[in-house]
């Protein structure tokens, strides 16, 4: 067959081919009915009566009327109706391809329309394409890009002339809808005379087209040559009216039709990149995030005043003392043993002492003396070393450190922290400041704190001081600085969207009972998360003040 050959319509046997298909093979059981009546028709000598040639023609008309009927009853009256009951233009070229699919269940169904100029002989846009198994198809598609290319190459005569052709074993029905209507046609289809259709194109130098695609599976188009013989070109063209009569989009039809003409996609941008920047430079206060964790403000570290061994723990983690309370006592049995030796040496050396004197040897009585000199010396610290066997509190507070009652019997160094002691209703909130940020950190900026163990509880406090050296932390260099932070004892009544300045800054609770604000306890080593307000900045100069800076180093800016 030709690459693109038109389709014969009109001629009545060539339709009443009773192999056809269900709706043809029904009308020409009809047409033989209608020949075996007229042959039987002569009861007198019970001979045959073949009907005249009129009569055979007559037949036929009345066979391909009886067909017609059927296959608008079938097929174009429910794709007419349903084009007409569409909301909008999308939804009609469904209704389009659904109805075709159904009659060739196994063929591939495409439904591409758009536009082009009032010169018929030029090609045109592709705007949408749906197709009946892979559904709406996008630009990027390459289904799309090759139906795209194909549009956009002028029309030859023959294409021109024929609505439904052959292009290899596929084929083409162009949607052509008429540049005029009257009133009666639109009633008569349930068009509204007001939609926005293609038609109001013509007016600007454009118009609408449409073309329908039907591929055969495998080749075989033995039934798709039968459906080519049921597509009457009056019954195409109502179908091209109908379908472009259905606004672009819905209700909105109308004014997305008026818009197309000027609106652009340089506008369009346009407007889009200036809302952007809009929304991008709302001044908003600069927000520092930085690790947060409760500590102690001026704790105390006790450790082993002595090398000994741990004998008693009167104390564990949680305990309250007050100074001068006994924490731990160690061992002081060695320290004894050389205390009375040392006793029994000094009571020699002053006997050694007496007789140098009294034989009139000075030289053995000093050096006597001298011996019991440092011998005494030894004693005092002994006996000092034997009254730190007992370590007490040196200040009043609660043990937050510190579990010795598993080290009991342990030998203990000079020097070794063995507990630490916090003051009462003394905490302070440690943050790890990134060392990019610190210089928008400034002395009492407000700062904001979530703590996941206590809840739903906001904090908030303003930054008291800052180290003027960085430390490491977690393998990144950061700055600390301290914030103070309430007792567990303080409360405070009010709504918690309220913010208090007080001397001491005060936490506000959300979880609150009986109009009253539930105070959590915080405890030391509690870690979460802070934010330090710094200055007003656009709010994409946080995004962007890094890279901007590191570009601007490199060109040399």
């Amino acid at each position: 067959m030709h690459s693109s050959s038109p389709v014969t319509h009109g001629n009545p046997k060539a339709t009443a081919n009773p192999v056809a298909s269900p709706v043809m093979r029904s009308g020409a059981a009809n047409g033989s009915a209608d020949v075996q009546s007229v042959v039987q028709s002569n009861p007198q000598d019970g001979r045959k009566v073949h009907p005249s040639a009129p009569e055979q023609e007559m037949i036929a008309l009345r066979t391909a009327a009886t067909m017609a009927a059927r296959q608008f009853k079938l097929l174009w009256h429910p794709l007419l109706t349903g084009i007409a009951a569409s909301p909008d233009r999308d939804v009609a070229a469904q209704c389009i391809v659904t109805q075709i699919a159904e009659r060739l269940p196994d063929h591939t169904v495409r439904l591409g329309w758009g536009i082009r100029g009032g010169d018929a002989e030029r090609g045109g846009r592709l705007s949408r394409l749906l197709d009946s198994r892979l559904g709406w198809l996008g630009a990027d598609n390459s289904i799309y890009q090759s139906l795209k290319s194909r549009l956009e190459k002028n029309p030859t005569p023959e294409e021109l002339k024929a609505i439904v052709r052959w292009e290899s074993a596929n084929l083409v029905v162009e949607l052509i809808p008429k540049k005029s209507q009257d009133a009666g046609a639109d009633q008569e289809t349930g068009v509204d005379p007001n939609a926005a259709n293609s038609n109001a194109a013509n007016r600007s130098g454009v118009e609408s087209f449409g073309r329908i695609w039907i591929r055969p599976p495998q080749g075989d188009n033995t039934v798709l040559k039968r459906f080519a013989e049921m597509l009457p070109k009056e019954a195409v063209d109502a179908t091209a009216t109908v379908f472009f009569s259905r606004p672009a989009s819905g209700q909105l039809g109308r004014i997305a039709s008026v818009l197309s003409r000027w609106w652009s996609k340089r506008g369009t941008f346009g407007i889009a990149a200036l809302l952007v920047l809009m929304l991008a430079c709302i001044p908003v206060s600069y927000r520092i995030p930085a690790a947060a964790t409760v500590t102690a403000m001026n704790s105390r570290r006790v450790a082993a005043p002595i090398d000994a061994t741990l004998l008693v723990a009167h104390v564990q983690p949680g305990d309250r003392v007050s100074k001068g309370d006994p924490l731990i006592e160690l061992d002081g049995r060695p320290l004894r043993i050389e205390l009375e030796a040392i006793t029994s040496e000094i009571a020699e050396a002053t006997k050694d002492e007496d007789i140098g004197l009294a034989s009139g040897q000075i030289a053995q009585a000093q050096l006597a003396g001298l011996k019991r000199k440092s011998l005494s010396r030894r004693r005092e610290l002994i006996t000092r070393r034997l009254s730190q066997l007992i370590v007490t509190s040196p200040i009043d507070g609660v043990v937050i450190q510190g579990d010795l009652q598993h080290s009991l019997g342990t030998p203990l160094e000079i020097g070794q922290t063995l507990l630490e002691i916090a003051p009462n209703g003394s905490l302070e909130v440690e943050l790890e400041i990134p060392e990019v940020e610190i210089g928008f950190v400034e002395h009492n900026a407000p700062v904001e704190f979530y703590f996941p163990a206590v809840g739903r509880t906001d904090f908030r406090s303003q930054i008291g001081s800052i180290w003027p050296s960085a430390t490491i932390r977690d393998d990144e260099n950061v700055f600390i600085a301290k914030t103070p932070m309430p007792t567990m004892d303080e409360r405070v009544s009010v709504d918690h969207d309220m913010f208090l300045e007080p001397e001491t800054p005060m936490f506000v609770s959300q979880q609150m009972t009986n109009d009253e604000t539930s105070a959590t306890e915080l405890r030391v080593g509690m870690r979460g998360e802070a934010v330090v307000l710094g200055p007003t900045r656009p709010w994409v100069w946080k995004w962007v003040r890094v890279p901007l800076r590191k570009i601007g180093w490199v060109v040399g800016w």
